[in-house]
């Protein structure tokens, strides 16, 4: 019985820390985790292999991802797992169609880009990969959780994009020049 007990605990450790990722092994393992930006604040990454296509009804789109945010000033790493919902009649290419002047395209994607997040759940790791805070899965029909619109200076709208081009081969938006892919 203690055996039992014991090889249920041993595989319950395993199970628990299998999704637990370091620092060394998001910026070396370019080929699974996608650096998309960089900055003083931070680090977000995509796990590619996570990016899942939901909905494919255009001009409406949703896709499911793992991202990786290494928060410097917190010394963790916390994974998101995203629900990313896009509206292309939002998009730069079609916008341009409809309107005359770079300056009302600009205005139109400073209020709403075309995307939208929602988080499904979290977990917080530290740089060693060692779990700090355990994997928690929101309650996605509590009203609190709606999806909110993805702001273009905002890590979850690179990752949006990123997303979005692995899953289409194609940009939802033009690409800025300091976009990483």
């Amino acid at each position: 019985m203690k055996k039992l007990f014991l090889l249920l605990v041993i595989f319950s450790l395993v199970t628990t820390s299998a999704f637990a990722v370091s620092l060394d092994e998001l910026r070396n393992s370019p080929e699974r985790y996608k650096l998309v930006q960089a900055n003083s604040l931070g680090e977000e990454y995509i796990d590619i292999n996570s990016i899942s296509v939901m909905r494919y009804n255009p001009p409406y789109y949703t896709i499911n991802a793992t991202t990786y945010i290494v928060a410097y000033d917190k010394t963790v790493i916390m994974q998101l797992d995203n629900i990313f919902f896009y509206n292309y009649n939002q998009s730069v290419n079609s916008l341009v169609k409809k309107f005359i002047t770079p300056e009302e395209v600009t205005a139109r994607i400073k209020k709403d880009t075309g995307i939208k997040s929602q988080i499904k759940g979290a977990a917080v790791f530290n740089y060693d990969g060692s779990i700090q805070e355990t994997y928690h899965q929101y309650n996605l029909s509590n009203s609190m959780y709606i999806p909110l619109k993805t702001d273009i200076f905002l890590p979850s709208y690179m990752s949006a994009l990123y997303s979005f081009y692995k899953s289409y081969n194609m940009y939802f938006n033009p690409p800025s020049k300091g976009q990483l892919f």
